[in-house]
């Protein structure tokens, strides 16, 4: 997709446009998803927009027009970061990895002193994890409780990084691997998490329920069906089951670090079935998908 990134004078000329685009816009997964006037224009003089250490440019698509905003910070440094910015109307269409690979063009390019590009956001915000992985970049970093949230508990913040060598390789350079210990620790957490998927006091609960499933769960049911996590969730509340689920069978492989597979025969309500789950294990276990098939 053609997008190319142009200069933005945040204390010159684009001072107006950018206050409008910051205002008009809300950022549901930043810290602070609404700004005002007033906050824009402080962060402004302030040279959060542009400054020494600063770039910040707008992003333009060739048939959409100016669709966002990126800054590039701490360029002076051997780390810099990346704030990305798309307006409401413009997201959902893979602009945001398009602008991704566009900033970190003009960081590796035009700033030799720079050897990893670091970027964060919320745990939940899938898009934005989608889009890092997209474009090659390496999940490091999980800070638990580490993003505040004004109106309830805080919030992971999880960390992505590309380096300079893998940028200029073309390869990527995985986070080294876990130990021994830590790869049996993150295989019996996601048991332990499964054992309570299968507890109709969990299955009749929708919060337990949606601290055990990701957001962007996905369940293939017997029939065939697609299942959302809304869906099974609203369906296993309604109707629970009976007793717990006895497993046997059980192998379990680690797909990388932190993501889990599992296989089991499962004996539930008088029903046996072979059952594949995928855990996201970072650190709390977190279904993302499961697949069950009927056997005799």
């Amino acid at each position: 997709m053609p997008v190319h990134l142009t200069p933005l004078a945040a204390a010159g000329a684009d001072r107006d446009h950018l206050v409008a685009f910051l205002t008009r816009n809300v950022f549901p997964f930043h810290v602070r998803p609404r700004t005002t006037a007033g906050q824009a224009g402080a962060a402004i003089d302030a040279g959060r927009w542009g400054a020494d250490e600063i770039e910040t440019f707008w992003i333009e698509d060739e048939e959409r027009g100016r669709v966002g905003v990126v800054r590039l910070d701490d360029l002076a440094d051997a780390t810099a970061m990346v704030d990305l910015r798309l307006g409401e109307q413009h997201r959902g269409f893979g602009l945001g990895a398009a602008a991704l690979t566009a900033a970190t063009e003009r960081v590796f390019r035009e700033h030799p002193g720079v050897i990893r590009f670091e970027g964060q956001t919320r745990e939940d915000n899938i898009a934005m994890r989608r889009t890092f992985e997209r474009c090659g970049w390496v999940h490091e970093a999980h800070y638990r409780d580490g993003w505040p949230i004004a109106d309830g508990e805080p919030l992971a913040s999880v960390a992505y990084s590309v380096l300079r060598r893998d940028w200029e390789s073309g390869r990527t350079t995985p986070v080294p691997s876990l130990s021994p210990d830590d790869r049996a620790r993150v295989i019996a957490a996601a048991w332990a998490a499964e054992e309570q998927l299968l507890t109709p006091d969990v299955r009749r609960d929708s919060s337990a329920l949606r601290r055990l499933l990701a957001e962007d769960f996905v369940e293939i049911g017997q029939s065939g069906r697609r299942w959302t996590r809304d869906d099974i969730i609203a369906a296993l509340v309604c109707d629970p089951g009976r007793g717990d689920g006895e497993i046997t069978e059980r192998e379990a492989r680690r797909l990388a670090p932190g993501l889990v597979l599992l296989h089991y025969l499962l004996r539930f309500d008088g029903r046996s079935s072979r059952r594949t789950s995928i855990w996201r294990c970072e650190p709390e276990p977190r279904c993302v998908f499961h697949q069950g098939r009927s056997v005799p």
